[in-house]
């Protein structure tokens, strides 16, 4: 069995809060998905994916993390995220892909249900968004 790619957003709105996806193994998850041939970028993944699933413009910022993430039976993937930011004030669309979509907060989102790689790259978002200790 190979190993897939997802591409993977860490979307974040002026007030900070992260926007997740509930999927159908009833867990929260970050938007994104696998290349399309078509795609040139993983960050033309995101755009597209972004519009899909919610809806919504976005502007894609630095790479965050990789992770593989193993589904059991479904096989296992690898994970990348990329920081990112809505691009316009569109309203949210809830594609058939998610059953809900939700902005949390940071703290909101780090106590959802939802794999610890995904929780890992809202820390680095996080940490990147930070200001400098000085």
């Amino acid at each position: 069995m190979s190993l897939g790619v997802s591409v993977k957003a860490v979307l974040q709105d002026d007030a900070g809060r992260v926007l997740l996806g509930r999927n159908p193994r009833d867990e929260w998850e970050l938007l994104g998905g696998r290349p399309d041939p078509e795609d040139s970028t993983p960050q033309d993944t995101l755009r597209r994916e972004l519009l899909e699933e919610a809806g919504i413009a976005i502007d894609v910022g630095p790479i965050l993390d990789s992770w593989i993430y193993d589904l059991g039976d479904l096989g296992r993937v690898c994970i990348v995220t990329y920081c990112a930011a809505p691009a316009n004030g569109a309203r949210l669309q809830v594609s058939d892909e998610h059953s809900d979509l939700r902005w949390f907060t940071a703290d909101e989102a780090l106590a959802a249900q939802m794999p610890q790689g995904y929780k890992d790259s809202i820390r680095a978002a996080e940490a990147l968004a930070a200001p400098p200790a000085g």
